[in-house]
């Protein structure tokens, strides 16, 4: 059993939720928020319990960074 899970500010989990949703990578979710992107990854899995899905690069070319 490792250590507890840190418990991410509100703002940081709907900046994660909305990056998501919008079709960015792991890689840049993490970057956007200052950490490791298999942290993100991993929060939004095992925390907040999302289905993990990959990223297309169709999708990425079509959104924006809002």
């Amino acid at each position: 059993m490792g250590r507890p899970r840190k418990v991410w500010p509100e703002a940081q989990v709907k900046e994660l939720i909305r990056l998501r949703e919008a079709g960015r990578t792991w890689k840049e979710i993490g970057a956007r928020l200052g950490l490791p992107r298999v942290t993100c990854s991993r929060y939004w899995q095992e925390v907040l319990g999302l289905p993990a899905f990959r990223v297309t690069r169709q999708h990425q070319q079509q959104e924006d960074w809002s």
